[in-house]
């Protein structure tokens, strides 16, 4: 079987070797061979014909159909003739097959480093076993973190740079990308200024830096390599808008109230009771909640029978969501129930009046209606609760007042009860979202609550209409469009507009770089999803170095 495989096939490289024997033993293949390069000094470059001794050279080489291979290299040793050189026997370099001191061809490390810097290293060492490879993992690792210590030796002319979590809110690292040909020049273990600064001073040919908006890595590029341009992140910039009309809806949350007008039809006829106004004005708070859940429950039970009398109709259940606008979650578990079933109520703590509910209304029908005198007692039977709260629990109490009654001009209570009913509050966070996203990529629903929003809060159209333009002056790259629309949002009236316009001048220059360059920080979040994958995947068991070696481009040394 050993005369049917060809010696130049199984070579590592055939011009510097020579084929000697083939042998099929116990632990795989093994292939004899001898060095046939000039023996020449490795310090003083000094051919040598004057031979010492030779040795052999066990490496493993790349398996044949799954089965080990073992390359038996016999190599000389020479005897430099230059008496200035200080060594004066070396050994005969092969650097096309392996490098001095290695164990493994070439062509092996190269997939050794490929596959451990994918996988790992006990999944590595798995798959090198099934391939006929036999790598164990610390060796795979080993080879990785040698690996990663050459230096990134391409020329950085453009290097975008961000922070990356070891722990979310506790402890940052730094990465840098090389932006335009989108790999990772390096990674630091801390985010500190000083690294970054340190940094920069060893790359002195960088151009441009693209970075966020983050104080500290602009102080650390403006240090480290004053020569070059500064670039605001652009995502970044629509990131900070956002959080400042976040902000701004924040303070106006009451007015961001939406109703889906399709709801307000499909429910225009539903039978709601109709509430009289609560006559005294302390106990209208606890009036109002007890009709809105009254009329609450009246709108869930007519839902309730109208999605059984669809189902009766022949409708499926997809069918019943598109016809009520119902979730899928509430119609699957209303098919399954006869009636409605009553809302689960929540234990009274001690820190809830409800708790002393019997306490209270002992003392009340015996005349004492001082709240501050009843809190006193409460306390000594463990209430945790503060004065406010157990003042609205015991203001429903009170007799009302002579001539608290609704006036003409008042609206009637079913309006706004109506108006809770088919409609909800929107996040400030969500409204922001959509605040910014333009009308084609909206959906229907989304567009209905952009609508509905700009109608009940008016800052909320102002602050839309600003963020579309600056939308807009960012794809243009117009610095003169910036500049006019840093002039609206001064003089909008809106506070969070007004700082965000600030902050922009303050870094004036990388925001107006950021219109004139093409790069941006896009490369460097799609490394940062790549280091959060790779350093889940090693459960926080390996260390920055191994972290740093997977990340890095693979480089064979």
């Amino acid at each position: 079987m050993a005369n049917t495989l060809s010696g130049k096939e199984l070579l590592p490289d055939p011009v510097s070797l020579a084929l000697c024997n083939i042998e099929n033993g116990e632990q795989g293949w093994v292939v004899e061979a001898v060095a046939r390069n000039a023996a020449v000094c490795p310090d003083c470059g000094i051919p040598s014909t004057a031979r010492h001794s030779s040795y052999v050279r066990h490496l493993k080489d790349l398996p044949i159909q799954g089965i080990a291979v073992t390359i038996k290299l016999r190599v000389g040793r020479w005897r430099c003739r230059n008496s200035h050189c200080a060594r004066k026997i070396f050994a005969e370099r092969v650097p096309a097959v392996a490098a001095p001191h290695r164990q493994r061809t070439e062509r092996m490390e190269s997939i050794v480093h490929v596959v451990g810097r994918s996988l790992g290293g006990r999944p590595a060492e798995r798959l090198m076993r099934r391939l006929g490879m036999g790598v164990s993992n610390d060796t795979t690792l080993r080879h990785l973190k040698r690996g990663a210590q050459i230096a990134y030796d391409k020329k950085l002319r453009v290097v975008g740079v961000d922070d990356w979590a070891w722990k979310k809110g506790q402890h940052y690292g730094t990465i840098l990308v090389d932006l335009e040909r989108r790999t990772v020049a390096d990674l630091l273990p801390e985010r500190s200024a000083q690294q970054v600064e340190d940094w920069f001073k060893q790359h002195p040919g960088v151009e441009i830096v693209s970075r966020d908006r983050f104080g500290l890595y602009a102080k650390a590029a403006q240090r480290g390599a004053p020569q070059a341009q500064q670039v605001a992140d652009r995502f970044h910039l629509l990131v900070n808008l956002q959080e400042a009309v976040e902000h701004e809806l924040s303070r106006q949350r009451r007015l961001l109230f939406f109703v889906d007008p399709s709801r307000s039809e499909r429910t225009a006829n539903a039978p709601l009771p109709t509430r009289r106004l609560p006559p005294q004005p302390n106990a209208e708070r606890a009036a109002q909640y007890q009709d809105v859940v009254a009329e609450r429950r009246a709108l869930q039970q007519a839902l309730f029978e109208e999605v059984h009398r669809l189902r009766q109709a022949g409708m499926n259940a997809s069918q019943i969501i598109r016809e009520t606008g119902i979730s899928r979650k509430r119609v699957d578990k209303w098919l399954r129930l006869a009636e409605l079933p009553e809302r689960n109520k929540m234990e009274p703590k001690m820190n809830s009046p409800a708790f002393f509910r019997d306490y209270l209304a002992r003392r009340w029908a015996e005349g004492c209606h001082h709240v501050k005198t009843l809190l006193a007692e409460l306390r000594t039977r463990g209430y945790t609760g503060c004065f406010s709260v157990l003042a609205r629990f015991v203001s429903g109490w009170r007799a009302p007042k002579q001539g608290a009654v609704p006036t003409a001009e008042q609206p009637p209570a079913t309006t706004e009860t109506n108006r809770l009913l088919l409609g909800h509050h929107v996040s400030s966070r969500v409204a922001a979202a959509l605040l910014l996203k333009p009308r084609p990529l909206l959906t229907a629903a989304q567009a209905r609550k952009v609508d509905s929003l700009k109608k009940s809060c008016p800052a909320f159209a102002l602050m839309r209409s600003l963020a579309m333009q600056f939308r807009g002056i960012l794809r243009s790259g117009s610095v003169e469009g910036l500049i006019e629309w840093i002039a609206k949002a001064r003089n909008c009236g809106i506070y969070s507009l007004k700082r965000f316009a600030k902050t922009l001048r303050r870094d004036w220059s990388a925001v107006q770089n950021s219109l004139k360059e093409s790069f941006s920080n896009g490369p460097v979040e799609g490394h940062i999803n790549r280091l959060k994958t790779l350093k889940r995947q090693m459960y926080g068991r390996a260390g920055f170095e191994l972290l740093r070696a997977r990340l890095l481009p693979s480089a064979v040394p």
